[in-house]
């Protein structure tokens, strides 16, 4: 049995009861589809939260969602072509859709990277990567974000 989307979504802001607060807590420690769930609701609060302060989008580009400016540090792995260790990076910018990285060396277009940041992982296609400096900035389309266990 899953919780109801709406006590997942009161519970990531924190105004269920203790009771149900208690009893969604315990189901989420063996849950992992409302693991997802309540991980994708802690996301879209996250945004909502984050765009209540910023006037409404209306920018040059083609871009379904606007960006939030970020500076958050990050590890990514490439899983396609070929594996690759664990990269020290940070997140320049980030939508609903996609982020911009700021990473050390080039990225082919279409390369498949894991993104760890905080308690998520976020599965993301490289769509461009151009020289910034020294690095270089890496525009990814999210494909789909996990939480992290443990």
């Amino acid at each position: 049995m899953h919780m109801l989307a709406d006590h997942l979504e009161l519970y990531a802001l924190g105004e269920l009861s203790e009771d149900l607060s208690s009893a969604v807590e315990s189901h989420l420690k063996t849950c992992v589809d409302c693991g997802i769930q309540f991980e994708e609701s802690r996301v879209s609060i996250g945004q909502w939260v984050a765009l209540a302060d910023e006037p409404e989008y209306c920018g040059p580009e083609n871009r379904r969602s606007p960006r939030i400016a970020t500076d958050d540090p990050a590890v990514m792995t490439v899983l396609k072509p070929e594996r690759s260790t664990r990269i020290a990076m940070r997140i320049v910018d980030t939508s609903k859709e996609g982020m911009k990285l700021r990473i050390p060396h080039h990225l082919m277009t279409g390369t498949i990277v894991q993104v760890h940041v905080r308690d998520l992982f976020i599965l993301a296609e490289v769509r461009y990567c151009i020289p910034a400096g020294k690095l270089f900035h890496a525009g990814v389309q999210i494909h789909d974000v996990f939480p992290a266990c443990g």
